[in-house]
This record gives C-alpha cells, structure tokens and sequence, in this order.
C-alpha cells in the first residue's frame, strides 16, 4: 500500500548524483532523505502498516515538494522532517530508522570518505542505538533508540545538505 504511494518521488535516488553541487543538489538530497526513509518504513512496517503510513505519506509528499523545489531552487534548503508524534516507536519503525541511517551515513560517507570527522557525529547515534538495542525492549528504551535514530538521521541529513552545497 505505502510503496504504491511512494512511486512519485522515485526520481530522487538518481537525480542527486546527476546536479551539480549548489541549492539544485540540495534540494534533490532533501528529496533523497525523505525518499529513502518512507521507503524503508513502506519495507519493514508490514505487521501493522496504518502505524506508519501518515509519517510515511508526509516524507512521500516532502520527497515530491523537494523534487520540485530542485528543479527551481529558491529560498530555502533546510530539511524539517515530519514529526512521529510520540516517543515510543515499534520494533518495525525502529527497524525502519536504523535502515535509514545506514543508508544516508553510507551515501555522504561515500561522497566525504569514510575518514572525514564530520562522519564522528552521525557515528556517535549509531553506537548509542547500537548500546540500547535489545529484542523485546520496553517502550521508554524504544523511546532512547528512536530518539538517537532521529538525531542520528537529522545529523546525515544535514552533513549530505552541507556536502551538496560543496562545503
């Protein structure tokens, strides 16, 4: 159901890689990020997809506005994601982040070089959520993994955001 959704904002997984650096490729990156996070929900979110779907739809929509927004870059280039609207997130969605993280932190990694420093603060979230991860955790532990994937996703957001502009 969600991928279905999500099959506007495809162009983003390519286009970034084709702009030159400046706002273009920002605003491409920005579609990528959210691109690549619905996707993920849309693949690990299976038991009970309607948890995830209004998040998911708001970064398929933000992915389709960024897209846009690349094409006639104005104004401006900071990425807000949508808001979960609670702490607690499931295994799933937990699954769905940490996916996310993965793939951004190897995306700018790739563009920056895995012995870049700005890489240390997305690797710092990674080792918090790697030291709370447990099966079956509770819902406040849930709560700290979700809160590290966010900021760790914020993090990879914004250093790609940087490395497009060409800082």
């Amino acid at each position: 159901m969600l991928s279905s959704y999500g099959r506007h904002g495809t162009d983003a997984y390519d286009l970034v890689d084709r702009l030159p650096r400046g706002p273009a490729r920002v605003a491409a990156w920005n579609a990528y990020v959210c691109q690549t996070y619905a996707d993920k929900l849309a693949e690990s979110c299976t038991r009970a997809p309607e948890e995830a779907a209004p998040f998911a739809r708001a970064l398929y929509d933000l992915a389709c506005s960024w897209l846009e927004h690349a094409s006639a870059p104005v104004g401006r280039s900071e990425l807000h994601l949508p808001s979960w609207g609670t702490l607690a997130r499931s295994h799933e969605q937990l699954v769905a982040m940490r996916d996310t993280l993965t793939a951004l932190r190897t995306y700018v990694a790739f563009e920056v070089g895995e012995d870049d420093p700005r890489l240390a603060a997305i690797d710092e979230q990674i080792a918090t959520v790697d030291s709370l991860w447990i099966p079956r955790a509770t819902p406040e532990l849930r709560a700290g993994i979700g809160t590290a994937l966010t900021i760790g996703i914020e993090k990879a957001a914004a250093l790609g955001g940087e490395v497009a502009l060409g800082k």
